[in-house]
């Protein structure tokens, strides 16, 4: 039975000298550091940590930490980040993460995913049924924007499902939107509820719904499914292992915001 003492002391074998913010009595039964950054001899740690709370309840949480390292560090030359290395070029990243309004968000997904589809060598081409569509060696790609997961974008995923039923399934289809919408009126845990109501539908139907980072255009995260160009599912397998990180910096920063005002 390891206890929250236990792991503090552990951390404090290694040089780190931080303390979670819980009873150090309560028994851990894992921890998994998500993030970590150092900055001269401080030292902060994203972790999620899996305890049993006073009832006897396993219980998982996402904890910020802070404190001071004694550790040395070796300076390396670090290689280009992994996705520079799956697009030849990348978009400009955004200084804040909100939207003004619908219309600022959509310019800002429709510009990230067409810039994604055209580096991996696919062309805009005009088509009158769908919002955007492109094409690569003869396999097209329909896609509609959605500002937000709800009413309208459930129309506009029935769409996709009723284009692939007519052109079939050597294209790819895909529902765009913004990874997060709380400033445009649809809180995280609303978007999630989508999610778990329609995700399971549109992968039977294989619609994908891919969600582009709101302050980086060259991350975008696949809900559902893979398109079946091998490039694009590459660059896809990438961004699922990262939007774990991003959703936990994501409330934890949240969550400070409010605790602060």
């Amino acid at each position: 039975m390891i206890t929250v003492e236990d792991i503090n002391k552990t951390f404090a074998e290694k040089g780190v000298y931080i303390e979670l913010p819980l009873p150090p009595d309560r028994v851990v039964k894992s921890i998994e550091i998500l993030e970590k950054q150092t900055e001269g001899d401080n030292v902060k740690l994203l972790l999620n940590v899996k305890f049993i709370d006073e009832s006897g309840r396993d219980v998982s949480d996402i904890l910020f930490c802070h404190g001071r390292t004694t550790r040395k560090r070796i300076k390396k030359t670090a290689p280009p980040p992994l996705l520079e290395r799956l697009k030849s070029e990348m978009l400009t990243q955004r200084e804040k993460s909100t939207f003004e309004n619908e219309a600022e968000a959509e310019t800002y997904i429709k510009e990230a995913i067409s810039h994604l589809l055209q580096d991996k060598g696919y062309h805009p081409i005009e088509q009158g049924e769908i919002e955007l569509y492109f094409e690569k060696e003869g396999r097209g790609f329909f896609i509609n924007l959605a500002v937000r997961l709800d009413e309208k974008a459930v129309e506009k995923a029935k769409g996709l499902v009723e284009l692939r039923r007519k052109h079939g399934s050597s294209y790819d289809y895909g529902l765009v939107i913004p990874a997060f919408q709380e400033s445009l009126g649809l809180p995280l845990h609303a978007q999630e509820r989508w999610m778990f109501t329609n995700g399971e539908y549109l992968s039977a139907h294989h619609i994908g719904v891919y969600a582009v980072d709101n302050l980086d255009p060259n991350r975008i995260y696949p809900f559902t499914i893979y398109p079946g160009v091998k490039e694009l599912m590459r660059y896809f397998m990438t961004t699922t292992q990262q939007w774990l990180l991003i959703r936990s910096r994501y409330v934890v920063d949240r969550a400070r915001k409010r605790d602060s005002n």
